[in-house]
C-alpha cells in the first residue's frame, strides 16, 4: 500500500464538504499528511456542454464570490492550524469535477463530501463525486451529508 502523505479535500462549503474536511483532518493528523483544501469556483454555464459559460456575470459579483469563498478557507484552514495539521488551500476556476481530478494527480487520496441527491435533481446536476471516483487515479473516500444538515 503506499503511504498516504498528501490527502486533497475539496470543499464548496457545505454541510457534506464539511463532515468531509473533519473526516480528512482526522486522517491528516493520524497519518501525518499533509491536507490541501481546494474550492472550485463555477462559472453558470448554458445548455448542456459544460464549456459554454456565460461571460456576462459581473466583475463584482465575482469579486464577491471570490473573496467569500477565501474567507471561508481560511476559517477551514484556521480549524485545521488549531487540530495540528499541515494543510493550505486554494480557489481555481473551473468546472468541479475537472479541477478536482486534475489536483487528484498530486494526492495520495481525495476525501470529499456527497450532497446524496437522488432523482431529478442527481440527473440535472449531476455528481461531482461520482464522476470523481471514477475518473481520479488515486483512491476516493467519499462523506455522506449528515442526517442533521439533511432536507
Amino acid at each position: 500500500m503506499t503511504p498516504i502523505k498528501t490527502i486533497l479535500c475539496p470543499t464548496d462549503f457545505s454541510a457534506s464538504s464539511g463532515a468531509a474536511l473533519d473526516v480528512a483532518r482526522g486522517l491528516a493528523k493520524r497519518l501525518g499528511a499533509r491536507l490541501h483544501l481546494v474550492h472550485v469556483l463555477q462559472m453558470p454555464y448554458i445548455g448542456f456542454d459544460e464549456s459554454m459559460t456565460m461571460a456576462s456575470m459581473s466583475v463584482e459579483l465575482l469579486t464577491q464570490l471570490r473573496a467569500r469563498a477565501d474567507e471561508q478557507l481560511k476559517a477551514q484552514l484556521e480549524l485545521c492550524k488549531a487540530a495540528q495539521v499541515e494543510a493550505d488551500g486554494e480557489q481555481v476556476d473551473g468546472v468541479p469535477h475537472h479541477k478536482i481530478v486534475q489536483l487528484a494527480e498530486g494526492a495520495d487520496l481525495v476525501v470529499m463530501g456527497t450532497h446524496g441527491r437522488t432523482g431529478l435533481p442527481r440527473l440535472m446536476i449531476g455528481s461531482v463525486a461520482e464522476r470523481v471516483i471514477r475518473l481520479a487515479k488515486c483512491p476516493v473516500l467519499t462523506v455522506p451529508t449528515p442526517e442533521s444538515s439533511k432536507s
